[in-house]
């Protein structure tokens, strides 16, 4: 059986992110449950998050927006999976701090957020997606307002991709289409008109994974394994 790249799309991307929250929702697998209340710590450190209408923008079952609320910063989130939206509905329908969530952005009016949280998202994108994503954040904010956008630092992709056994389709373990770094990261968001106010690699927990990471990159071996963008509109 010869073997070939999967090509994406969104109903494959839908369904594989559906089989994620089913088989392994309730582990530490999904990025926000395992580094949320990290990225949530220097979200609110950049971005002074406290008092601010804040989007978390594909927030999925809906862990940032739990370790928002337990920081005290009021929130609400779009996701595009109506079951992951009825799952965050539920969880927080008796939260004061919940400011709702829906399938689309659609019905947010222009520039009426002061901060979009997009945690590992882009990476994700497919290509004629990338445009009208970021385009559609950057209507949503305020004149003053920023995206604070999260993603893997400088991934090797090909050391995290399978090969299907039964098709022959070789694959991205998480569907990750693309390898970013503060560089590239930083051009796709200024494409779309931000003006990039900063873009690192950071740590985001000390999980053992980190920790070995950490070794690596004292050794000179690896770059920190996550990267923060903050841009402005």
């Amino acid at each position: 059986m010869d073997s070939h790249d999967v090509v994406w799309t969104p109903d494959k991307v839908a369904a594989n992110f559906r089989f994620w929250r089913e088989r392994r929702g309730a582990t530490t697998w999904l990025f926000g449950k395992h580094a949320g209340r990290w990225v949530v710590q220097r979200a609110d450190r950049e971005l002074h998050l406290r008092g601010k209408r804040v989007l978390d923008f594909k927030c999925g079952p809906g862990d940032l927006l739990q370790h928002q609320f337990q920081r005290g910063i009021a929130a609400q989130g779009i996701d595009s999976a109506p079951d992951a939206v009825e799952q965050t509905a539920e969880r927080f329908r008796n939260e004061p701090l919940f400011r709702g969530v829906s399938t689309t952005s659609k019905d947010i009016v222009d520039g009426s957020l002061d901060v979009v949280i997009f945690t590992e998202g882009v990476e994700h994108l497919l290509e004629d997606e990338i445009a009208p994503t970021l385009a559609e954040i950057k209507r949503l904010l305020a004149t003053g307002g920023a995206v604070f956008a999260t993603a893997p630092n400088s991934e090797h992709l090909e050391s995290t991709s399978y090969r299907c056994p039964d098709c022959g389709g070789i694959f991205h373990q998480y569907q990750h289409m693309r390898s970013l770094d503060p560089q590239s990261i930083a051009k796709l968001f200024e494409a779309a008109g931000f003006r990039t106010e900063k873009a690192v690699g950071v740590y985001f927990g000390l999980t053992p994974y980190a920790k070995i990471r950490t070794w690596l990159r004292n050794s000179g071996r690896l770059p920190k394994p996550h990267l923060i963008y903050i841009g402005r509109p």
